[in-house]
């Protein structure tokens, strides 16, 4: 699995690749939220989770370390 940081101001976000189960996570983990609604998105489209990246986080680019998945 990898994953990556995202931090903007006062919001982070991780965002994980399970490679083998072709699978996107998004979890919300600034300390104002609440742990029980921290994962924002689990599916296996990158446009979906990316999304709710920028729910979080507003409008981001995509890091280097992931964009491979963007153009799948």
């Amino acid at each position: 699995m990898e994953e990556i940081r995202i931090q903007k101001k006062d919001r982070a976000v991780s965002f994980r690749v399970s490679e083998e189960a072709g699978e996107f996570i998004v979890f919300d983990m600034s300390l104002s939220n609440p742990a029980g609604s921290r994962t924002n998105y689990s599916g296996k489209q990158f446009r979906e989770a990316w999304k709710a990246v920028e729910s979080i986080l507003g409008e981001t680019a995509i890091p280097n370390e992931i964009i491979k998945y963007a153009n799948s």
